[in-house]
């Protein structure tokens, strides 16, 4: 058994709420009723996806015992969702990687994305992780700020290649 990867599961699902200015924000496990915001906040992110799109590769996701992806709602409002991982690789121990986060930008700088970045720190602490790592395009500046704020440090500077296959 590999140290950090004996308990990937689908429980504990993640679920607080905290109540924000005047109301409770919500972190939970995405639903496939959720699609549609997810693939609306996702152009937001940069990558363009169809409600139909999305809907598909959630239904994929939660099927995956080592995936979760979480949402922020408020009053029934998706206002972002985090995309938290296990990684397991030979080089390296086990860890768990945040392989996508986005709030709405009307609710950036309110305290939505270090809410979703403490449910995957829980999730990562849940199925027995000891490091959670992100990786974040270069020119996302306002984004590392934020990571740093919430305790990550550089670590490595990288090239992504890319390869059509046919």
């Amino acid at each position: 058994m590999v140290a950090g990867c004996h308990a990937w599961s689908r429980a504990p699902t993640v679920t607080s709420t905290v109540p924000r200015a005047g109301r409770a924000l919500t972190i939970r496990e995405a639903e496939p009723d959720d699609a549609a915001a997810l693939a609306a906040l996702s152009v937001q992110l940069g990558y363009p996806a169809t409600a139909g799109e999305t809907a598909a590769r959630l239904a994929a996701l939660r099927a995956r015992p080592g995936d979760a992806v979480l949402v922020a709602e408020d009053g029934g409002a998706v206002l972002g969702w985090l995309h938290v991982g296990g990684k397991l690789m030979l080089e390296s121990a086990p860890f768990a990687e945040v392989l996508g986060l986005v709030v709405d930008e009307k609710h950036r700088g309110k305290g939505v994305g270090k809410r979703l970045l403490a449910g995957a720190v829980r999730w990562a602490a849940d199925n027995g992780f000891a490091r959670l790592r992100v990786r974040s395009n270069v020119t996302r500046e306002d984004a590392h700020r934020f990571y740093e704020r919430e305790g990550f440090r550089r670590v490595k500077t990288q090239v992504v290649l890319d390869r059509p296959l046919p």
